[in-house]
C-alpha cells in the first residue's frame, strides 16, 4: 500500500537527517581540534520497486558518510619546534606504542610533544614514527610501501659524543717592534678522544737575532710535543717583507708544523699544529687559532626541514640529522577508515601505501613549528544545522500526515 511506503519513506528521511545532524554536531564540537577533517553526509535515493505508470511506491533515502580529507585546514605557526603540519597531500605515520609491535595509523594531527621518555606523541597518545638515519645522516635502505622499518621518534636524553681534534692551525701577526726576549702566549683549546676540552700553550719569543722568533709549545700532563720549539725567520725588506722565509730568503713552502700526541692509553692520538699565514708587521699581537673537534653536548633544540628531516642542535654547536619523517600517501584517501583520535587506517579501497620524504612526488611539504587547524567552517555548519532541522521536521510531517490518512482509511470500515 502506497500509504505505508510513504510512511517508511518519511522514517528513512528522518533517519538520514539524524545522521546528518550527528555529523554536524561532530564538526562543530571538533572545530578547534588540530588536523580534524570535516564529516559530511550525502544522500542517495532508494528504489525497492520500479512501480508502474498508475501507482507510485515510495522507497525513501539512504545516507552515506565520508570525510573531507583532501580539504586542507589553515596552517598556523606555533612556538613549539616539534609541532608539525603538512602543506599538501599526505599524512604522518603514528603508532599506539613507542616500542614493540605498535598498531600503525595515519593522521594530520601534528601536535607532538615529548613524553617522560622523550618519545614524541600527540594529544591522542599516538607516537610519531620515522626512519632512523645513519650516523652520517644518510637514509639506509628502507621499505617505502610498508611500516616495517619505522620506529618512534625520541628526542630526549640525547648526547653528542664529541669528537677529538685532528688538526689545528695558527695564523696572525707578530709585532715587528717587539724587543728581544718579549714573549706572547696563546692557549687554544683542543679535545681528546672523549670530547674533553684541554689546552695547549703556544708561546712566541723574540730572539736576539733580528726578525727571528722561537715558537714553543706546552702540552697537558701525559702529552708529548714533537717538532717544537722551532725557530721562524721573517723577511725585513724586499717583496716578501713580513713573511716567513727560509735561508735563501724565499717564502717557506710548506709552512712548518709540530705535533701533539696523547698518552698511549687507550690509544695514542696525534694532531698537527700548522702555521698558516703568520706575519711580522708593525702592530699588535693578533693570534687566531682554528681547530676541529668538539666537546660532549646535550640537545638544546630540534629543527625539522620541509623534507621531514629532523635535526637536533647541541649546546656545543654541533648539529646532527637523526630521523627522516616520512609522508604517507594513498591512492584513494576516501577509502581510509576513520578511527578515534583523529586517525585513519588503511582500508580495502584506500589503495597502495607510499612512504616518501616530504616535498617529493605526491607528498606535501612538512612544515615545522606549525599546526593544521580543523577544516570546519562554523558558519557553514550552522546553516546546515538549520537546513537539517527543517528537513527533519518535514519528514516528521510526512509520517504524521500518513498516520492520519491510515487512521482515516481504518475508520471507513466502521
Amino acid at each position: 500500500m502506497s500509504l505505508y511506503s510513504a510512511m517508511r519513506s518519511g522514517v528513512s528521511g528522518m533517519s538520514a537527517q539524524s545522521s546528518r545532524l550527528a555529523a554536524i554536531s561532530d564538526n562543530i564540537s571538533n572545530s578547534q581540534t588540530v588536523g580534524y577533517k570535516r564529516a559530511t553526509v550525502d544522500f542517495s535515493t532508494l528504489v525497492t520497486s520500479p512501480g508502474s505508470t498508475t501507482t507510485y511506491t515510495a522507497s525513501g533515502v539512504q545516507s552515506n558518510t565520508h570525510y573531507q580529507i583532501k580539504q586542507d585546514g589553515t596552517i598556523l605557526g606555533t612556538t613549539s619546534a616539534t609541532d608539525l603540519a603538512i602543506s599538501g597531500d599526505g599524512f604522518f605515520v603514528v603508532g599506539n606504542a613507542p616500542s614493540g609491535s605498535p598498531e600503525y595509523a595515519l593522521t594530520r594531527a601534528g601536535s607532538f610533544t615529548p613524553d617522560q621518555s622523550g618519545f614524541l606523541h600527540n594529544s591522542a597518545g599516538q607516537y610519531l614514527e620515522a626512519w632512523k638515519l645513519s650516523p652520517d645522516g644518510t637514509l639506509p635502505n628502507v621499505s617505502t610501501s610498508r611500516f616495517d622499518d619505522l620506529q618512534s621518534v625520541n628526542v630526549g636524553n640525547l648526547l653528542y659524543g664529541g669528537s677529538r681534534t685532528t688538526q689545528m692551525a695558527f695564523s696572525g701577526n707578530l709585532p715587528a717592534q717587539a724587543a728581544a726576549g718579549d714573549a706572547f702566549t696563546t692557549s687554544p683549546t683542543f679535545y681528546d678522544g672523549l670530547g674533553n676540552p684541554l689546552d695547549v700553550g703556544l708561546t712566541w719569543t723574540k730572539t736576539a737575532t733580528p726578525n727571528q722568533w722561537t715558537l714553543g709549545a706546552t702540552a697537558p700532563t701525559g702529552y708529548t710535543v714533537t717538532g717544537a720549539p722551532m725557530t721562524v725567520t721573517f723577511a725585513a725588506t724586499g717583496p716578501y717583507a713580513g713573511m716567513p722565509v727560509d735561508g735563501a730568503g724565499l717564502p717557506l713552502n710548506p709552512m712548518p708544523s709540530f705535533s701533539v700526541t696523547s698518552p698511549a692509553s687507550p690509544t695514542a692520538d696525534t694532531f698537527n699544529v700548522a702555521l698558516n699565514n703568520v706575519t711580522q708587521l708593525t702592530g699588535d699581537y693578533v693570534p687566531q687559532v682554528t681547530a676541529d673537534g668538539s666537546k660532549v653536548g646535550r640537545v638544546t633544540s630540534v629543527d625539522i626541514d620541509k623534507g621531514g628531516k629532523l635535526w637536533v642542535l647541541y649546546d656545543n654547536g654541533a648539529k646532527q640529522a637523526l630521523y627522516q619523517i616520512p609522508v604517507a600517501t594513498v591512492t584513494n584517501t576516501d577509502g581510509l577508515v576513520a578511527q578515534a583520535g583523529n586517525r585513519f587506517t588503511l582500508g580495502a579501497e584506500s589503495g597502495p601505501l607510499t612512504l616518501s620524504a616530504g616535498n617529493s612526488g605526491a607528498a606535501g611539504t612538512v612544515v615545522g613549528g606549525a599546526l593544521e587547524q580543523s577544516n570546519v567552517d562554523i558558519a557553514t555548519e550552522l546553516v546546515s544545522l538549520i537546513e537539517t532541522q527543517r528537513a527533519y521536521s518535514s519528514n516528521a510531517t510526512i509520517v504524521r500526515t500518513t498516520d492520519e490518512m491510515v487512521d482515516e482509511t481504518n475508520r471507513l470500515k466502521r
